[in-house]
């Protein structure tokens, strides 16, 4: 497989548009057409819908973009690793995100204060589900994840560096009756239209409490979302109210408003590296998280 192939369908499934991969890629139309056809044909099933309208990923497409996006950040952090080799005081460090609110809020300016002090360190970025992120750790794919505690309790071989103690919240349009608690009961939700994480984007802890809430809380109208910014979209628009850790929903809008819950749970979140981690560069990075969290 060509990896120029590769590159020009990841390009695609993310902008959804011919005309904007050939213009990101600096090709013609009918070029990336008859890659992507190349493609098709090689991997043996069809990777979009077309129509005059839109174009999407089908779900073998869906798939595919997965596990290739993957395998060409793999080739690339490996390939600047080779061209860097010459310069020791050059390293590389792959960071694993799922792109919640908290993560848009505070890394950019806690990776732009250790890219300070580590100004050769060349930096990239990953994001996907929780459960994919640690298989990328285990891969050796990423250095360090940020997930929470609840994730990787039950993990022995890997290393976790807390940053935030937290808890469960309601999050509501903040005009929505139940905005202006204090706190809420799990059967203050009873007949309201509710937001559910899958089990993709569902740490153990809060499976637990959306499992709790269906079972328990009379008369609700339950949807599934598997995105973090979708769902608080979704809130935002009037569409129903979810729940999540109070520190998941930090970079949330003045639109919007976080009640905290009346559920018995103490939340950690922080950064995660393997247990057998030596690399100087991996564990001065989670401390500087540390130490930068600390001081907020």
């Amino acid at each position: 497989m060509d990896l120029r192939h590769l590159e020009v369908f990841i390009n695609l499934a993310e902008s959804l548009n011919y005309s904007k991969t050939a213009e990101n890629l600096h090709l013609s139309q009918p070029a990336v057409s008859r890659i992507i056809q190349r493609l098709e044909d090689e991997v043996g099933v069809t990777l979009f819908y077309r129509s005059h309208r839109e174009v999407q990923l089908t779900k073998n497409g869906k798939l595919f973009y997965d596990d290739s996006k993957s395998l060409l950040n793999s080739y690339n952090k490996a390939l600047q690793r080779t061209r860097n080799s010459f310069n020791r005081q050059q390293s590389n460090l792959t960071i694993g995100i799922t792109d919640t609110p908290i993560e848009q809020v505070i890394l950019p300016g806690m990776i732009q204060a250790f890219h300070r002090e580590k100004p050769d360190c060349k930096i990239f970025m990953e994001g996907f589900d929780h459960n994919l992120l640690k298989h990328h750790l285990f891969k050796h794919d990423s250095d360090v994840i940020f997930t929470t505690r609840d994730d990787i309790v039950e993990l022995s071989e890997v290393r976790y560096f807390e940053l935030f103690k937290g808890y469960f919240v309601a999050l509501l349009p903040a005009d929505h009756p139940l905005a202006n608690q204090e706190e809420l009961e799990l059967d203050d939700l009873a007949g309201e239209k509710i937001l559910l994480m899958d089990n993709n984007w569902c740490p153990p802890e809060q499976l637990k409490l959306q499992e709790r809430i269906r079972k328990t809380v009379d008369d609700l109208d339950v949807s599934y979302v598997n995105d973090v910014e979708i769902v608080n979209l979704m809130v935002k628009a009037g569409l129903g109210i979810t729940v999540m850790p109070n520190f998941v929903a930090i970079g949330s809008c003045s639109e919007l408003t976080a009640v905290r819950l009346a559920y018995p749970v103490q939340l950690g979140y922080g950064l995660v590296c393997r247990k057998d981690e030596h690399d100087p560069l991996v564990l001065a990075f989670c401390q500087a998280m540390q130490e930068e969290a600390a001081g907020m």
